[in-house]
């Protein structure tokens, strides 16, 4: 009877710290690895993933915990002869239960693991593709520009910065893919927010879509303003040459001799040679108006500049061949008249030289003179 009642002092303490004390740590995150709450946005999942984490490392922690009771409890489910301080079966059903708690525990972190980062995968979604989208936004807004430059330089440096823009939308084309591809991997793996990330799949392949097409229609205005613009300042450059060489060809000056007349046509023939050599610029006038897009030789100073042009290049040509006959035939002038002019001193010297000559008396000198 004595050693009954020091058998139930033992039995009362020793079991309460043994196991339930340990079997307590596995009750109280598990209400936690049950929660639902899984957040309602990308933050609001990380924090949660945080908090997880600790949950996990409090759990890892128990791990030892744990074992030493298991390890503690192994000499009390021996069966022994003799005193035994509490019931072996006793002892290996709460170890089994305290294990089987612990376990459970793991897994329902594990599986609470799982949730989240599927969460986090369906916000990250939506955080990827809000990003996209508003860059999206902000580039419609700056291809819908009407401004295409007020002239060549303007209109070039906006094509330069259009061709940088193109080379940014082709650099996100590979993480807008990524995002899409993991939105349809949601999609397919039929998880709760599936129709939610299907619209937005469309929304975004189809702001996709339209944003090229917004781009090349951008491209297309620029490119063509700058055909315009390179049109106007090529037909500007020419008109100012041909001021230069209507004032050059429409000169008076003829010269005053041989000499001076002579440089003025060498002179002349450099500006026929210039002349001829502008006629190729002028056709490529032509050919710059005829790829103008419809609607562009409307602008005031276009549908009529090509045709001035062409009257005043026809009307300089003319000009430079009136003047090289003016110029050849004050040359021809000058040349007769200096050929005159010589013809003149000689017959004066031969005049001269015979009213000086003297007959001899000499036979021998008569031949001689009558020589010459």
């Amino acid at each position: 009877g004595v050693g009954s009642g020091v058998g139930s002092q033992w039995q009362l303490p020793m079991v309460p710290v043994l196991l339930p004390g340990a079997d307590g740590l596995c009750r109280f995150p598990q209400a936690r690895l049950q929660s639902q709450e899984l957040g309602k946005h990308l933050q609001a999942v990380d924090e949660l993933l945080q908090l997880h984490a600790l949950v996990e490392a409090d759990i890892a922690a128990q791990a030892e915990r744990v074992r030493a009771v298991s390890s503690a409890a192994q000499r009390f489910a021996r069966p022994t002869e003799g005193y035994k301080p509490c019931d072996p079966e006793l002892v290996r059903e709460r170890v089994a239960r305290l294990e089987q708690r612990y376990r459970q525990l793991t897994e329902l972190a594990a599986q609470r693991r799982a949730r989240l980062e599927e969460s986090r995968r369906f916000w990250k979604f939506f955080w990827d593709v809000g990003e996209e989208e508003a860059w999206m936004r902000e580039q419609e807004r700056l291809l819908s520009s009407e401004d295409v430059g007020r002239d060549l330089t303007s209109s070039l440096r906006l094509l330069s910065q259009h061709a940088a823009f193109r080379h940014e939308l082709s650099g996100r084309a590979g993480p807008l893919q990524q995002a899409l591809a993991e939105g349809r991997a949601l999609v397919g793996q039929g998880h709760a927010g599936a129709q939610r990330v299907g619209d937005r799949l469309r929304e975004l392949e189809e702001r996709w879509r339209a944003l090229g097409e917004l781009a090349e229609e951008r491209e297309r205005r620029l490119r063509d303003a700058a055909a315009l613009f390179q049109f106007q300042a090529e037909a500007a450059d020419v008109e100012g040459w041909l001021e230069d060489a209507l004032r050059l060809a429409g000169s008076p000056e003829l010269g005053h001799d041989e000499f001076s007349t002579r440089s003025l046509a060498r002179q002349h023939r450099e500006v026929q040679e210039e002349v001829r050599g502008h006629r190729p610029a002028i056709a490529a006038l032509r050919e710059q108006l005829g790829a103008l897009p419809e609607g562009s030789a409307d602008v005031a100073g276009v549908a009529g500049r090509l045709p001035a042009l062409e009257r005043r290049y026809r009307e300089l040509w003319e000009r430079t061949e009136r003047r090289r006959t003016e110029l050849q035939d004050a040359l021809t002038l000058y040349t007769m008249r200096s050929e005159a002019d010589a013809c003149g001193l000689w017959v004066a010297e031969k005049e001269q030289w015979l009213q000086a000559l003297l007959v001899p008396e000499k036979l021998e000198d008569l031949e001689v003179v009558q020589q010459r």
